[in-house]
C-alpha cells in the first residue's frame, strides 16, 4: 500500500509541496479504504486515524505555514494613516451617532493607536532606515582602516562626515 501511494506522489510532482498534503492525505485514505475492504490487520484504525478532523486541520495549517515559507506575507495597505484619517472624516459628517461608533471614533483617534498606525505604515514601505549620505572623493588612500560617522536624528542630519582615522 505504501509504495503505490509513494509512487502516485513521485508520479505527480516532483515537490511534495507542489502537490499538496490534502491531496496525499485523500490519496492515502483511498489506500486504507481498499484494505479494509481486503481486511488488513490496523487497516480500520489507520483509516479513522487518516479521517481524523484533527489531522485535517493540522495538515491545513502546514500547508499554509509552507505557502508562507515560499512567499511571506505582505501588509494588505502600506498607508493606514491615511485610511484611518479618512474614516475620522466620515465618522464626523454622520449625524446622531451611537454610542459605539463615538468609541471607535475616540478610539482611533488616541495616541496609542495613532502611534501603532505609523509604525504599521513604517515597516510596510520599508522606511526605517536612514538615507546617508555619498562617501566624499577627497579622501586620503594612504590610511589602513576609515570609519565614515554619520549621526542623524528624526531625520535631520547632525554631523555630516566625521572621519576616525586608524
Amino acid at each position: 500500500m505504501r509504495q503505490a501511494v509513494e509512487a502516485k506522489v513521485v508520479m505527480s510532482s516532483p515537490r511534495l509541496s507542489d502537490h499538496g498534503l490534502r491531496q496525499i492525505l485523500s490519496d492515502v485514505v483511498e489506500e486504507v479504504k481498499h484494505s479494509i475492504n481486503k481486511e488488513i490487520n490496523g487497516a480500520e484504525l489507520l483509516y479513522s486515524l487518516l479521517n481524523a478532523p484533527w489531522l485535517k486541520s493540522l495538515l491545513k495549517v502546514y500547508e499554509r505555514l509552507r505557502q508562507h515559507q515560499r512567499e511571506p506575507p505582505a501588509p494588505f495597505l502600506p498607508y493606514t494613516t491615511q485610511l484611518i484619517q479618512q474614516i475620522l472624516a466620515d465618522m464626523r459628517t454622520v449625524p446622531n451617532t451611537s454610542a459605539e461608533a463615538r468609541e471607535l471614533y475616540s478610539l482611533l483617534r488616541g495616541p496609542h493607536l495613532q502611534a501603532l498606525i505609523s509604525a504599521h505604515d513604517t515597516v510596510a514601505q520599508k522606511d526605517y532606515n536612514p538615507v546617508l549620505p555619498p562617501i566624499p572623493d577627497n579622501l586620503p588612500d594612504d590610511e589602513e582602516a576609515m570609519r565614515i560617522v554619520c549621526l542623524v536624528k528624526n531625520k535631520q542630519q547632525l554631523v555630516s562626515h566625521g572621519l576616525v582615522c586608524f
